[in-house]
């Protein structure tokens, strides 16, 4: 589908009193032209206060906050967008991704005041509209005349309560694969899905002279969110298998320790393109690995050409079923611009942004046969396995929209690494998360 109409003529006085020439794709101005150079700074860098809207026409001066590996793409999209607007002039404040959260929320807590943040999945947003940290809005997507059903029936659900930002990129789970372990131990990289006992018999044939068949990467619920389940259900059954699944996949000794996961930090996707990726097969990451990793292999940092295959899925799942998950732009509520700030949000958002981000091999919220065509050529897959991955009509949302979610999932992990270094037994683990589940949601 695609939107009903590109911004409209100013309707809305005195709240939008601003040109909004050049929004949507109907400009024809998407590209870099004109040698525009991305504002970014890193957080040494920032300053913390907002440009003002001088007159004359000149451009309201935006400070957008995201994590630095989403920099390959961002750069080359917010330069696009400050080349062809007579609106807003975007500068990006980059952050270390383990620290973003703890800066965000100390940003809202202090009273700095910045205008547009990056949002990383469906958990933290939802977290962010309960705190009220971020603006609704609503009013300037109607106005618009944006048609979020684009976006699919994940973004209605986030967004019962009215709109709070937009999903510039997605995520979908995969497992990218070392070629050269393959064929190290005579076997082909499968192209079709595996069950979870299927991968983990691939595993152990993997796993000899000091090679790791896998390692578990950041997302630690796959089995649990292809199952429909989710940290909030009160029937645990799920959760406990998803927990007994990965004990089994450390205790067979096929996949690296999770004690030595915890040192590498949960961040250890972008460790699989240097140690310990030439020992570890098969490695679980999400969609946003293929930029990274294509970028890195150019660069000879990447020590081997990777592959991709789908998730394992649960016996009896539908085939191409693999956790998924959105990011989000929204306005902070410190923001004295916050209708400069969403002609920004719906420009990245839609056509022109999504078409520059998929040119950088990064899979994208709003698509269009143009953007997909873009996105599969910039991965520089042999195959249509990937294309088979993501674009799958049987992926399941990773995390379910509650106020509540990311403090319990928190509380899960937390209870799960004591389990997984064997300082509890299973019973205790799921005790203790549902005891201490029931005292945050209650």
């Amino acid at each position: 589908m695609m939107m009903k109409k590109r911004l409209l003529a100013l309707g809305m006085a005195g709240v939008m009193a601003f040109s909004l020439a050049g929004c949507g794709s109907g400009n024809g101005s998407a590209g870099t032209e004109g040698g525009a150079k991305t504002e970014s700074k890193t957080e040494a860098e920032a300053g913390t206060e907002n440009g003002t809207a001088g007159g004359g026409g000149e451009k309201v001066k935006l400070t957008f906050y995201d994590w630095s590996d989403e920099q390959s793409y961002l750069d080359p999209a917010v330069a696009a967008y400050n080349a062809q607007s007579d609106v807003a002039e975007v500068e990006v404040v980059y952050f270390p991704p383990t620290e973003y959260a703890d800066k965000i929320l100390a940003s809202f807590s202090s009273g700095v005041e910045f205008d547009v943040l990056g949002v990383n999945g469906i958990a933290p947003y939802g977290d962010y509209q309960n705190k009220k940290t971020i603006q609704d809005i609503t009013s300037y997507v109607e106005q618009s005349g944006l048609d979020t059903s684009v976006y699919g029936q994940v973004f209605e659900e986030c967004n019962q309560e009215g709109i709070f930002g937009l999903p510039y990129r997605q995520a979908v789970w995969l497992l990218f694969i070392n070629e050269e372990l393959f064929e190290k131990a005579g076997l082909d990289v499968p192209t079709e899905q595996l069950t979870w006992n299927e991968y983990r018999e691939l595993a152990k044939k993997l796993t000899k002279d000091k090679t790791y068949g896998g390692l578990v990467g950041m997302d630690n619920f796959v089995y649990m969110q292809q199952m429909g389940g989710s940290v909030m259900d009160e029937d645990t059954t799920i959760i406990r298998e998803n927990l007994e699944l990965w004990k089994a996949l450390h205790e067979d000794g096929s996949h690296v320790p999770f004690e030595e996961k915890l040192e590498m930090g949960q961040n250890v996707g972008s460790l699989f393109t240097t140690a310990p990726a030439e020992t570890v097969a098969m490695f679980q990451n999400g969609t946003w690995g293929v930029a990274a990793y294509n970028l890195k292999y150019e660069s000879g940092e990447m020590p081997f050409k990777y592959k991709v295959m789908p998730m394992p899925i649960p016996e009896g799942s539908r085939d191409y079923t693999a956790p998924c998950s959105m990011n989000f732009l929204s306005v902070s509520k410190t923001s004295k611009y916050p209708a400069e700030a969403y002609d920004f949000i719906q420009w990245m958002c839609t056509h022109d942004g999504a078409k520059i981000i998929a040119e950088n091999s990064t899979l994208t919220a709003y698509n269009d046969d143009e953007i997909k065509d873009i996105y599969l050529k910039a991965a520089e897959q042999s195959d249509d396995t990937l294309a088979k991955i993501v674009f799958s009509e049987n992926n399941a949302i990773d995390t379910k929209y509650h106020p509540k979610y990311a403090e319990v999932e928190t509380i899960l992990k937390e209870e799960m690494e004591l389990y997984m270094v064997g300082e509890q037994d299973i019973d205790t683990t799921m005790k203790n998360f549902e005891s201490r589940r029931a005292d945050v949601i209650n």
